[in-house]
């Protein structure tokens, strides 16, 4: 009791005052690393409180506004993951963004902590076999399979880097961001995340509203960070995909969800089926077909196809910083509290319920994070937009619709799909009305697409 009294009145202490980044700062040394980018690095404190301390460095990239003379500012885009490198997600995606956002700003990235060219997190050591347990261990005997690699991963990582784990919270990369803002020079920046780098635009904004231009934020995160409904919530929305793609493979004499079941009880790691399925559900229409033959290719026992879809999910994807970032923002569960969810999670979502749940099982025997989400944006937020498709089925419509009502300028613009996220993915309705918005942010002529 003791320990989480003192705990919480650390995170009340957090609350009170927002650390402010230097108003002096060296200019960032830019370099070219290729195709138009130039790239730089920060060193940044580990805990913005205490910022005579420890540091880490933040890798940077910028591909600068190809019409400078008409130049707006600069627009920070993140995609999320967490634990997704930003520079690598810039240099493949950024014709996604499309023209204006070229021409009219520099197009920055950064990674956040632990990811990607920033100071890593590293906990291969015990990573390989957190990543091989049984997604629904009914057993005792996987049970504890489960809870031994789940606390190994988490005191390897506290033994590696417990001088930062601590500082990992979307509110400690908000932090960063204030810093990142200060050294471009930009009095105030535009922001674009998808996905979970919805948090750290809403964390920011929250913190810093005097420095936020415009902010776009598309398929947007559940700011309760409740750990277990997040991970129903967002199960019930794989489940719900899985279901639409079924009746397609039906319609179109694909493989389906049999086929699916019938892989999932013979694959010699069932977890790299999950994320294959999750990967492909993901990603229509593409991603469902490919779904379907990697599923008939592994029936006659070749399994490349959904190791493909298993190494797309991962894709620049750092598992230490995402799970460091989410231990540290969702309020977390005993390692009994796991199993008590367990039969929940599997009644909402069959497939993916316990598997997803379970993902997060180290997050039991993690430190404690030592900064606050903002409890409440401050006021003088400018006009924001959120975007929220109705059957995206990572981030669930529901928390898009929370997200916009957590902040007042915010406005929904709902979106008729089932894609994850949905800017820059050719609904004309939804890049005009983003386009627009950074241009001139305010409130939209429309909020519903098509």
């Amino acid at each position: 009791m003791r320990r989480w009294l003192a705990l919480a009145i650390v995170l009340l202490a957090g609350c009170l005052a927002r650390p402010e980044a230097p108003r002096s700062q060296p200019q960032l040394a830019w370099r070219t690393c290729g195709a138009d980018f130039q790239c730089a690095s920060l060193r940044v404190p580990v805990d913005h409180r205490a910022p005579g301390g420890a540091t880490l460095e933040l890798a940077l990239a910028r591909l600068p506004a190809a019409r400078p003379d008409q130049r707006i500012g600069a627009l920070v885009v993140n995609p999320g993951g967490p634990g997704i490198s930003a520079i690598a997600y810039l240099r493949a995606s950024w014709p996604r963004l499309g023209k204006v956002a070229h021409e009219r700003f520099d197009l920055i990235a950064f990674d956040t902590r632990g990811t990607g060219g920033s100071t890593p997190l590293d906990c291969h050591e015990s990573l390989a076999r957190l990543m091989e347990q049984d997604p629904a261990p009914s057993a005792d005997a996987a049970w504890q399979g489960a809870l031994d690699a789940s606390r190994a991963f988490a005191e390897e990582c506290a033994r590696k880097h417990g001088e930062l784990l601590p500082f990992m919270s979307s509110a400690d990369n908000a932090y960063d961001l204030e810093w990142v803002r200060a050294a471009l020079g930009e009095q105030k920046i535009s922001y674009l995340g998808f996905s979970y780098g919805t948090s750290l635009g809403a964390s920011y904004s929250s913190l810093y509203p005097d420095h936020v231009r415009g902010v776009v934020l598309d398929g947007s995160i559940d700011p309760g960070y409740e750990l277990e409904r997040f991970t129903r919530e967002q199960s019930v929305g794989v489940e719900a995909a899985l279901v639409a793609w079924d009746a397609e493979a039906r319609r179109r004499g694909w493989h389906g969800a049999d086929t699916l079941d019938a892989v999932y009880a013979r694959a010699p790691r069932k977890s790299t089926v999950l994320y294959a399925a999750a990967e492909g559900l993901a990603t229509p229409p593409g991603g469902w077909h490919e779904l379907a033959t990697a599923l008939g290719r592994a029936e006659e026992g070749d399994w490349s196809g959904i190791q493909t879809l298993y190494d797309g999910y991962f894709d620049d994807l750092s598992v230490e910083a995402q799970l460091a970032t989410l231990c540290a923002d969702l309020r977390r569960l005993s390692a009994d509290d796991f199993r008590a969810a367990l039969p929940a999670a599997s009644a909402a979502s069959p497939h993916f319920g316990s598997g997803n749940l379970l993902s997060h099982l180290p997050c039991a025997f993690w430190v404690e994070p030592r900064t606050a989400l903002p409890a409440a944006p401050r006021p003088g937020a400018p006009p924001m937009l959120v975007l929220a498709n109705r059957n995206d089925p990572l981030t669930p419509h529901l928390w898009g619709e929370r997200l916009a009502q957590r902040f007042v300028s915010a406005t929904r613009i709902d979106v008729e799909s089932r894609e994850h996220t949905a800017f820059g993915r050719g609904d004309e309705c939804v890049d005009a009305l983003v386009t627009d918005y950074l241009v001139a942010p305010a409130p939209p002529a429309r909020t519903h697409c098509p």
